[in-house]
């Protein structure tokens, strides 16, 4: 069956502007070439590179509603980092929407994590405390001294969602090697720096840490060399935490495809997913109901209804892990289906 279709409704363009590159470390150019790729009279042509399911969800539904008491944060504090603007700013509005006790957002920029700050008190009412945390989250110092200030102010950080992201697009041998390496720093050493921090705080708590990947896991697309492969060994470090740390929920989070102004033109009409989405999956991740699904890849565009009635064969092939290669490796070969 082909996959079941979408509203077309599109929400509103976040305006975040330069500053979204800046505090996201992205350095994006458009590119032609990979829009072209994809069937631009289909709006989901860029979300089905990554659908599993066969409903496809990109406006908010009760099941990922910050609104939705099943999905309650009352007394859990949140660290999210990559907070200026975007998908981070949205996870942060969704954990107070949702009646967090406590958020930590951090950024290098202070100034616009204040405007965000501003925005969570007025929606929060006062009722969640929020504390502001300027840092490059790829040095090793200032994470350190992010989680000293986290937990002596807010007590135990409960859930922590990996944002930050960076990503630096050009053809291999082109690309400046630190700019090649900065998609590692941040994407890699800074989601080990804070997951590091949030293990030694307390080894023997429970807790949640949902890193926020992309949908192009799969893809090869010539200059995105650093972004994906950088991605790609995040989420199996995630695979890993997950194996290594039973008290911690782990999860690699796609986010959807929203639009915000760091997407290039070419590629808006595509983004048409509603921003709360990733927020709302943040919200269900961290609860009871979302821990079958530990240690593995999950998109904001999947139906849960249909994952849960499909839960055998997604456990027994294991179909959100990733693969080394398609081949079947063990004794006696692989089972080689042509002829020599």
């Amino acid at each position: 069956m082909s996959p079941v279709g979408f509203a077309q409704s599109r929400p509103p363009i976040l305006h975040y502007p330069s500053y979204m590159r800046q505090d996201s470390h992205y350095t994006m150019a458009s590119d032609s070439n990979l829009i072209s790729k994809f069937d631009d009279t289909d709006l989901g042509a860029v979300t089905w590179v990554s659908q599993l399911t066969q409903t496809c969800h990109r406006s908010l539904y009760p099941h990922l509603d910050p609104s939705n008491q099943d999905l309650s944060a009352t007394g859990k504090t949140v660290l999210i980092t990559g907070v200026s603007g975007g998908v981070g700013r949205a996870i942060a509005e969704a954990w107070t929407l949702a009646g967090a006790e406590g958020i930590v957002i951090t950024a290098r920029r202070v100034d616009l994590l204040q405007d965000v700050e501003a925005r969570l008190n007025e929606i929060g009412k006062g009722k969640t405390k929020v504390l502001v945390v300027r840092a490059d989250i790829a040095r090793d110092e200032d994470v350190a001294a992010l989680w000293e200030q986290a937990t002596k102010t807010m007590g135990p950080i409960n859930v922590l969602i990996n944002n930050a992201g960076s990503l630096n697009q050009a053809p291999a041998g082109e690309i400046e090697p630190t700019a090649w390496w900065q998609d590692f720093e941040v994407n890699v050493k800074a989601v080990y720096l804070n997951v590091h921090q949030f293990v030694k705080q307390s080894p023997s708590v429970e807790g949640t840490i949902i890193t926020v990947t992309t949908n192009v896991l799969g893809e090869c697309n010539a200059g995105f060399s650093s972004y994906t492969s950088s991605k790609l060994a995040q989420v199996k470090f995630m695979e890993f935490l997950h194996a290594e740390q039973p008290n911690i929920r782990s999860f690699s989070m796609i986010p959807g495809v929203i639009a915000t102004d760091m997407v290039p033109e070419e590629y808006k009409k595509y983004a048409i997913d509603d921003p709360l989405l990733p927020g709302g999956l943040t919200l269900y991740l961290s609860t009871k109901k979302a821990d079958w699904l530990r240690g593995n890849v999950i998109s904001v565009n999947w139906d849960f209804d249909e994952m849960e009635a499909h839960r055998k064969e997604i456990e027994e092939k294991k179909l959100l892990k990733l693969k080394f290669t398609g081949a079947k490796f063990g004794k006696g070969g692989h089972p080689w289906e042509s002829s020599a």
